[in-house]
């Protein structure tokens, strides 16, 4: 299977635009450039439209639902949009390392049969200085979810039977979005570990064993609420 191609990154957003330049930063930081950025309003009440109008990159796609839809359907409206043979997705509140993209690729080019790699992950305050726990129990939970690593895909399949562990941000063969049928809505926010069991079901999934993906904790994640 192709290794290399185009690469979109989808931004979905609902209620996060104080975040946002920091994400779109951290994407057209990219050391492999990406080549389509699309940011998809999943009907914010914020000033979302107003932190917009900063972004001038060619690059970016504007998007927006007319409802709140849900991550689930802002991940699928994307990715059956993307132009990219390969498409990555950042939750709007979170950065990427500048060699994200880069370090993603090359797991396609280790073994051209996954198509799904995804990274470790750390975690930032809203501030986006590294986080400290303190005595947040919703903190102390998070960093007590296993971290991903490279396993066999039978070692995958054992490992996430008993439950979801903390991938950071995903890149896709994009076709296979649809092919498995995208992220299903009523899982609301596991729809990523009912993905991530049809996937591995097919083909084993790659892992950046560094964490390049930078997950913003503050009173608003969609988990904690």
């Amino acid at each position: 299977l192709p290794t290399e191609g185009k690469v979109t990154v989808g931004i979905p957003c609902y209620n996060h635009a104080k975040y946002l330049p920091d994400c779109v930063a951290s994407i057209l930081a990219q050391t492999r450039p990406v080549d389509e950025i699309m940011i998809l309003n999943d009907c914010s009440t914020d000033d979302f439209k107003t932190v917009v109008q900063q972004f001038t990159d060619p690059r970016i796609k504007v998007m927006a639902f007319d409802e709140n839809r849900g991550m689930a359907e802002a991940h699928n409206q994307m990715a059956y949009r993307a132009e990219g043979d390969f498409t990555a997705f950042v939750s709007a509140d979170d950065t990427i390392d500048p060699t994200y993209i880069e370090k993603c690729l090359a797991k396609f080019k280790e073994n051209p049969w996954y198509e799904f790699v995804a990274s470790q992950n750390d975690f930032i305050d809203e501030d986006g200085t590294p986080m400290v726990v303190g005595d947040d129990e919703f903190k102390k939970q998070i960093v007590a979810i296993p971290k991903c690593i490279n396993r066999t895909r039978e070692e995958w399949m054992m490992a996430l039977r008993p439950g979801n562990h903390y991938f950071g941000s995903g890149m896709y063969r994009t076709h296979v979005i649809s092919e498995v049928g995208g992220w299903e809505k009523k899982y609301k926010v596991i729809a990523d570990y009912q993905m991530y069991l049809k996937l591995v079901a097919r083909e084993n999934i790659g892992i950046v064993e560094e964490p390049v993906t930078h997950t913003r904790i503050h009173e608003k994640n969609d988990s904690r609420i």
